[in-house]
């Protein structure tokens, strides 16, 4: 089970885009959270703390506690969006939820091991799927699903259906969708072999003599 995270939210009055820009520049993250009765809330978030705790967490979908107004409500990030050139939060999603009731939510998945394919035979491990689809509790989610490649051979692959979760959890993602395959080393391209043409053909010419003609007795030159 996840560990408890606390999300620290003040209320926002402004909306649109003008408004979030301004937030951003004072150090502060646009956020709504979504109630279950259809309502919204407009939130503040502090960036520094927020993208902190980003930082020690593994999924992108976390359950969290949102603390506003001297409230406590159990909630799941379901999105964020970041700037296309510096990376920062620039927005966030939350979603309240009703902990007796399952939801789906996007796991990530995290390879571990060092497949026998790559040690051994030099072969090329591909992470095909970095999330998987699971149906549980709000309690029960898990921040990552490790899965241990170690076994892997070249040519060989795990499947969504080789992940085994106890009874909390149902997997939605179909069985079949590769997880992770080795795949055969590159082959080095050989260069065709290329012949200087230029010194093929060329033949060793000889030296070309120019013999000087001996003066006669008025200076002239020999005329040839």
């Amino acid at each position: 089970m996840a560990q408890e995270i606390t999300v620290n939210a003040e209320l926002r009055t402004e909306s649109g885009s003008t408004a979030a820009r301004r937030l951003r520049r004072a150090g502060s993250i646009p956020a709504v959270l979504s109630r279950t009765d259809g309502a919204s809330e407009l939130l503040k978030l502090d960036s520094h703390e927020f993208e902190r705790m980003l930082s020690r967490h593994a999924g992108a979908q976390l359950v969290v506690t949102v603390v506003c107004g001297g409230k406590n409500t159990k909630a799941l990030l379901r999105e964020i969006q970041r700037d296309g050139l510096t990376g920062r939060v620039t927005h966030a999603d939350f979603g309240e939820i009703d902990e007796r009731h399952k939801m789906h939510v996007q796991i990530p998945v995290v390879l571990v091991g060092i497949p026998d394919g790559v040690a051994n035979f030099g072969g090329v491990l591909d992470q095909v799927r970095h999330e998987i689809e699971v149906s549980c509790l709000p309690s029960d989610i898990m921040e990552k699903i490790e899965v241990d490649v170690s076994g892997l051979g070249i040519g060989s692959d795990i499947t969504v259906g080789d992940i085994k979760l106890d009874d909390r959890y149902v997997i939605v993602t179909h069985a079949d969708q590769v997880i992770a395959t080795v795949e055969e080393p590159a082959k080095e391209e050989e260069e065709p072999a290329t012949e200087d043409t230029a010194s093929a053909d060329a033949v060793a010419q000889p030296e070309l003599s120019v013999k000087k003609g001996s003066k006669d007795k008025d200076g002239g030159g020999a005329q040839s």
